[in-house]
């Protein structure tokens, strides 16, 4: 309904689990490398989080780059019996059983083992994924740890991937299932978003949306966080109903006030307007207190006096909060103050501060206590990185920008790809100079720990991105190329620019054709065999040196989890990046020797 009116491809904040949406923050990259890992160990992988925190939109995504060799069994209701269970296992693989024997529950065993030797013969795996598993019986999950005892001499031949919300894990504590408990042999608990990441959630969907960065103002992004609690499904459906009131009033940008307006008519909230007037008329018969008190003070004396006020305590009101969605204490008063400009400028935000969050009622009782004295306005305290003095965007186009932040990429590289120009796909140029472009979004901690040159995607006011060039990065410290200067800034500076998109340029191997995995046959496998020797890991296996055998897979995980990736065993742009950059000492870096020795891994 309002796509049109944002210039939006399509509506941004729809709750079905769309791949195409998936935004990775730091605790959902973790959560889905645990995904990743069940696909190529045995026994079982548990993920848990609260409703909404995007367990099955992972879950989705891992579906969609499912290797083609890989049976799973998707099972997303599961409250079934035993036999329902194993019936619906079987009916998922294609495995045909009895339907007249219902006496037990060996022939479906007997059918399923049957299956999985004949897959593993044939090289494949079988994946068994059960969503929603905290509302599994305990008997039910006794038969899935019964399950697991197929196998081979070396190896499970079913993989069991749980995904359920928090009572699951109480389940599992159970004393009757300490044996299923003892095989869970990955588990993470995925929690809602931090601040940061929810303004980074919600400027990416945009995005993905063909939408700006800049609709919703930064105290609504603010305010969305305190009431989602950074909650993927509830920034969804308030990020939804927010836009259609803004459409709905003719605006273009969603501030701080309709916000609260679409909390309250997507959770149900109740108004506080009555707290409200409440506490307005205790403050206003406060003040007419202090203003007769200090009068007959005044006419009852020949001498001017101070006037001290009385000492009567405010009346008992409850404080004048908006409807946040959030406790009465971190709620600001939604006075329409705090909201942005059109054109974008700031005007009062809300405070964090706990002595601006009191009520009128309580503000107006401290004030009538205190002596009138001449107003004397105090000198304003600069803001750190209150200025753009130092970052203001160049007077370029966007394109310009773009060519002239790949320009310095380039350089860094000592690459000679010529002039780039605002007309040319930048990356385009890449593989002439044997080098690769790899979008992604993230943290100043992600650009640092890929440490190579990273054009970086920034906003301001304006309706289009502009582009830098980060080359230096030590700790709070960022050096970028930006037009035709080069700024060193606090990385707080560019909080309100930098949204978390970047692009690496990184070097490729000599014959690289993409990503390659477990039985493929090409030269760059004998290039990464070589590198994880160099790295004094002893690769034997195959005598076919271009061959991915299953030896060069197991070295090939054992360096990702070294290097705090997700040990799926397949050699993609990450993967290449990391054997490369530490192969090569020559590789322009971002981060200092010194700061590189002193960084622990991140695991």
């Amino acid at each position: 309904m309002y796509e049109q009116h944002f210039t939006l491809r399509q509506a941004p904040f729809s709750i079905a689990p769309d791949p195409e949406f998936l935004y990775l923050s730091p605790g959902h990259r973790e959560a889905f490398a645990h995904l990743s890992y069940g696909l190529t160990q045995g026994g079982f992988v548990l993920i848990t989080g609260e409703v909404g925190t995007g367990k099955t939109t992972l879950l989705r995504n891992l579906l969609r780059e499912m290797p083609p060799d890989t049976d799973v069994a998707f099972i997303l209701n599961p409250r079934l019996t035993v036999r329902e269970l194993l019936e619906t296992i079987c009916d998922e693989l294609g495995i045909t059983y009895d339907h007249a024997d219902r006496a037990s529950t060996k022939h479906y065993v007997d059918a399923l083992s049957a299956h999985l030797l004949e897959a593993h013969a044939a090289g494949r795996s079988t994946l068994l994924i059960i969503d929603e598993a905290q509302n599994l019986a305990p008997v039910v999950l006794e038969q899935i740890r019964l399950l697991t005892n197929l196998e081979t001499d070396k190896r499970k031949l079913l993989r069991i991937m749980l995904l359920g919300q928090p009572e699951l894990l109480d389940l599992l504590a159970r004393k009757e299932l300490r044996q299923l408990a003892q095989r869970i042999t990955a588990r993470y608990h995925l929690r809602g978003l931090d601040r940061q990441e929810t303004e980074a959630y919600v400027i990416h969907r945009l995005q993905r949306a063909g939408g700006s960065a800049l609709i919703f103002t930064r105290p609504a992004l603010r305010r969305l966080y305190r009431i989602s609690r950074g909650i993927p499904r509830l920034i969804n459906l308030i990020a939804d109903r927010a836009l259609l009131g803004a459409y709905a009033a003719g605006q273009h940008r969603v501030g701080w006030r309709l916000i609260g307006t679409a909390s309250r008519e997507v959770l149900g909230l109740p108004g506080r307007r009555w707290q409200q007037r409440i506490a307005v008329t205790a403050a206003l018969v406060l003040l007419g207190i202090t203003i007769v008190t200090g009068w007959f003070a005044f006419t009852s004396s020949d001498n001017p006096v101070v006037v001290t006020g009385t000492r009567a305590a405010a009346p008992d009101a409850t404080p004048a909060i908006a409807d946040t969605g959030s406790t009465p204490e971190s709620a600001p008063i939604d006075d329409g103050s705090n909201e942005i400009a059109q054109d974008g400028t700031p005007t009062a935000a809300p405070s964090d501060s706990r002595a601006e969050r009191g009520s009128t009622a309580s503000t107006a009782a401290s004030l009538a206590q205190r002596p009138v004295t001449p107003a004397v306005a105090p000198l304003p305290t600069p803001a750190p990185n209150a200025s753009l003095d130092e970052f203001t965007r160049p007077d370029l186009t966007s394109a310009e920008t773009q060519a002239r932040a790949y320009a310095a990429a380039y350089d860094r590289w000592n690459a000679d790809v010529g002039s780039v120009t605002a007309d040319m796909i930048p990356c385009d140029l890449a593989p002439r100079v044997n080098l690769q472009c790899l979008g992604t979004t993230g943290t100043w901690q992600d650009v640092a720990d890929y440490d190579l040159p990273a054009v970086i995607e920034l906003w301001d006011t304006g309706t289009t991105p502009f582009y830098g060039t980060v080359i230096e990065l030590e700790g709070e410290l960022v050096t970028l190329a930006l037009g035709d200067q080069t700024l060193t800034l606090q990385t707080s500076t560019l909080a309100n620019h930098w949204y978390g998109s970047f692009v690496i340029l990184w070097r490729t191997p000599p014959d690289y054709a993409g990503s390659i995995r477990p039985g493929d046959r090409h030269p760059t496998v004998a290039w990464v065999r070589d590198t994880l020797v160099d790295r004094e890991r002893r690769v034997a296996g195959s005598l076919d040196r271009s061959f991915f055998d299953p030896t060069l897979h197991e070295a090939v995980i054992a360096f990702q989890r070294d290097a705090g990736l997700p040990p799926d065993g397949v050699v993609g742009p990450s993967t290449w990046i990391a054997l490369i950059r530490r192969a090569d000492a020559s590789l322009p870096r971002l981060v200092s020797v010194k700061e590189r020795a002193a960084d622990v891994p991140r695991s």
